[in-house]
């Protein structure tokens, strides 16, 4: 007799999303990229700038664990939800992304990450194309969760889309999205032989042109899982902050040895991923600096929610600290 294993709604959700839609939460294409709106980006180039739309959707996909979190998932209310999710489904909207835009906070800030991130590389003297609303998320997430074989084919599109670009450099904003594309994406998809970058090494790159940030405040540096471990980019991180002028701390547990800020868990064990992050978050804290400096979406989210309320610190991405350097 076979067993019929049953995934978490969650996951079922977040799998099915990226397989039809290409991102988690079932978001267009125009939305994905209307942070890109403005700076006229062009489609074809020798260097790719991908988003993978994580900046941009994170904070829906928090609102949807939460609301996931919040609701008995063996529920009637629950069940209603799924079900109404067919019927919505028909009129062009999607359910999940409904229920989590209701609850969506941090919507602009997020979006304004990869606007951020590209003016800061301009600035640097770098040109770049962008796939517009054509762009697909990496599908990282299909490969964290396991569903390696729906990303045999997942990577297939996303690489159409990246070839269309012409580019042979691709420079991912999310550590999770260039660890994908360097180490799974090449196992999987023949002469996938793109130079994978990240955001932090382009601007380590031209670190003896970065302006100087005049600031009291102190900065403690959070060391992404991904970034650190799977990357193995750290000093990158403290030769910026250290051409900038800045100040900062070191963490107990740094670089390879960084403490998982409960991103991960989130999906399946989100009471514990809160605890995980809640914990990091006084460990960066008990350094007395001002300001938790990451470079991860997912590391920058998990942290600002493992803050308590009355917490004065600020959580912030490296990107958005740049950005204030070129600005000041």
């Amino acid at each position: 007799m076979a067993i019929e294993i049953k995934l978490p709604p969650v996951l079922e959700i977040i799998r099915g999303n990226i397989l039809k839609h290409g991102n988690p939460l079932a978001m267009k294409g125009s939305e994905v990229a209307a942070w890109a709106k403005g700076l006229k980006l062009p489609e074809h180039g020798e260097m790719l700038f991908y988003t993978g739309g994580e900046y941009q959707l994170l904070p829906f996909i928090d609102s949807l664990v939460n609301t996931m979190t919040i609701m008995d998932q063996g529920s009637k209310v629950f069940s209603f939800m799924m079900g109404a999710r067919n019927i919505i489904n028909k009129t062009g909207i999607n359910a999940e992304k409904l229920y989590a835009s209701v609850l969506a906070k941090d919507r602009e800030r997020f979006n304004s990450i990869s606007y951020k991130a590209a003016v800061i590389l301009q600035k640097l003297g770098y040109d770049f194309c962008y796939s517009g609303d054509k762009e697909l998320y990496s599908g990282a997430l299909l490969t964290e969760l396991g569903f390696n074989i729906d990303m045999q084919t997942y990577a297939l599109k996303v690489t159409k889309v990246i070839r269309e670009s012409r580019a042979k450099t691709i420079v991912c904003l999310s550590p999770h999205a260039a660890e994908v594309l360097k180490f799974v994406y090449p196992k999987l998809v023949q002469d996938f032989d793109y130079e994978i970058k990240t955001f932090v090494e382009l601007v380590w790159e031209k670190k003896n042109i970065l302006p100087k940030l005049d600031s009291v405040k102190t900065v403690v540096i959070h060391d992404s899982c991904r970034l650190a471990r799977e990357m193995e980019i750290t000093e990158e991180l403290r030769d910026i902050l250290s051409s900038m002028g800045v100040s900062f701390q070191e963490a107990g547990s740094n670089r390879q040895w960084t403490t998982c800020c409960g991103g991960p868990n989130k999906f399946l064990y989100p009471e514990i991923s809160h605890t995980i992050a809640a914990r990091r978050v006084k460990e960066l804290e008990e350094t007395g600096a001002d300001i938790i400096l990451t470079s991860c979406p997912y590391c920058l989210a998990s942290l600002q929610g493992g803050q308590a309320k009355d917490d004065n610190t600020v959580v912030e991405d490296l990107i958005e600290y740049l950005y204030r350097g070129f600005n000041s």
